[in-house]
């Protein structure tokens, strides 16, 4: 029996999702992309906080299964059935109410760079080598590339990056503001984890809470989302748990104990 796609591994709060395809750098298969759903789902209902996001060998995802895709030929409904399923699997990490840290210390390309920016987190090793890459090949970006690419870069960077199909190292990536960490490769580890503990530290309600503002912000015009800000801070004062006892060890000079942790 060949091994899953996706590796899923579950320890208290936080988890950890593989990608296994090494020999095919991870290309997205259609099992894979089921894989990649049924570990978002298990890792969303073991109630994580917190989930790492990789691939195993040298690449985090070489994007869209070239070999599939070029097996279904012209057969529009096929095609756009195997987009929507990409689409799909990078939306529901998206949507998590965990947050997903992305660790690229190879490449993310293509469908690899689109996996990246639909996580929360990106820390990358110098190593690493990214970029949308779609137009090297006569491609177009079908997972979010051009969407969330713009709304992360500035607008001259993200056409840089889109129009050229440039692959840029992980110092690179970080200097654009591309990626949140870029450490050197003996360093990857500790780095993570230690972004990790620290996630885990949090409350889980306010943690969730925070991602959950996070987007709602940027989906309405700015006036909206500062009162939604308002109303939502106000909630959470009067009816969570987690804030009242912030509160009372910041007055007492002492470490928080979040239900849940």
């Amino acid at each position: 029996m060949s091994a899953p796609p996706v590796e899923v591994v579950i320890d208290g709060g936080a988890a950890s999702i593989t990608l296994t395809r090494e020999k095919a750098h991870n290309a997205m298969s259609p099992d894979l992309l089921e894989g990649l759903n049924s570990a978002v789902q298990a890792v969303t209902d073991a109630g994580c906080r917190v989930a790492t996001v990789r691939g195993r060998g040298r690449a985090l995802s070489a994007g869209a299964d070239l070999p599939y895709l070029l097996g279904l030929g012209d057969d529009r409904d096929a095609v756009a059935a195997y987009i929507a399923q990409i689409g799909a699997a990078l939306d529901a990490i998206e949507a998590a109410p965990f947050i997903s840290v992305c660790v690229v210390d190879g490449y993310g390309v293509a469908g690899g760079c689109e996996l990246m920016l639909a996580c929360d987190l990106v820390v990358a090793s110098t190593e690493a080598r990214i970029g949308d890459r779609h137009m090297e090949y006569g491609m177009l970006p079908g997972a979010g590339g051009s969407v969330r690419l713009p709304r992360v870069l500035p607008a001259a960077l993200a056409r840089r990056l889109l129009y050229t199909g440039e692959i840029v190292d992980g110092a690179t990536a970080a200097a654009m503001g591309l990626v949140g960490w870029c450490v050197e490769p003996d360093d990857l580890e500790p780095t993570v984890g230690g972004i990790v503990a620290r996630l885990l530290r949090h409350s889980p309600s306010a943690l969730a809470g925070m991602k959950r503002m996070y987007f709602d912000g940027l989906a309405v015009p700015y006036r909206e989302a500062l009162a939604a800000e308002q109303r939502t801070v106000v909630e959470h004062l009067t009816g969570n748990p987690d804030a009242r006892e912030g509160l009372a060890a910041f007055a007492g000079k002492r470490a928080p104990e979040f239900q849940g942790v």
